[in-house]
């Protein structure tokens, strides 16, 4: 086993996910994602495959059902700044996905893992995304600049944090309208900026 975090590495799995995620793309499998979880898909699996490596050390030839189950219920609610709509989509997404790696020979444990997806309860994830007391302190920063509380965030910042802390995932993926509405139970902003962003549902769907 590797003992130690390599960059180089890290890239390795990054591109080897984005070439096989684009293969499952094509499938029925993935057509069969409701649209959300289509818009999620890709930035959950690169999510998971860099939680994995950074905090377990492990490529997905050595994933296994407990280390799929610390990524998805620790990591992720610790690590990664996301709505409740992403979150939602984070169970479906990757028991699809294992299941095509598995038909594709990239990892051959695919049975297991999808036992382990299966046993996760998806309150239970949601839950733990909401207790604020689970986030570090990048996932902090990076949910107040996605419900509102930092203004006029810079873009470039806001890039580089995405690409460092949030595993890909870009914050702007919480307000994409054409996907879904964002949940008021998470996305707590002030008044005058909910009305904006009704505003822009309303345009949009005019």
């Amino acid at each position: 086993m590797q003992k130690t975090y390599s960059e180089v590495e890290a890239e390795k799995h990054f591109d080897s996910n984005r070439l096989w995620f684009g293969r499952f793309r094509t499938t029925r499998s993935f057509n069969k994602l409701t649209k959300p979880e289509k818009v999620a898909a890709e930035y959950i699996t690169r999510a998971f495959v860099g939680l994995s490596y950074k905090y377990e050390l492990r490529g997905p030839r050595r994933y296994t059902a407990k280390s799929v189950k610390h990524v998805i219920l620790d990591l992720f609610p610790e690590k990664i700044a996301a709505t409740n709509v992403f979150f939602t989509s984070v169970i479906p997404v990757l028991r699809r996905y294992i299941v095509f790696l598995g038909v594709q020979h990239k990892i051959s444990n695919a049975k297991t893992l999808v036992n382990a997806l299966d046993s996760i309860n998806p309150s239970e994830l949601l839950a733990r995304n909401k207790d604020t007391s689970n986030w570090d302190l990048h996932k902090k920063k990076g949910m107040q600049i996605l419900m509102g509380y930092t203004r006029d965030a810079d873009p470039k910042t806001v890039s580089i944090y995405e690409d460092i802390y949030n595993m890909g995932v870009p914050l702007r993926f919480c307000f994409d309208f054409s996907v879904n509405k964002p949940p008021k139970d998470i996305i707590m902003l002030t008044e005058s900026l909910r009305k904006r962003f009704e505003q822009a549902l309303y345009e949009k769907n005019k």
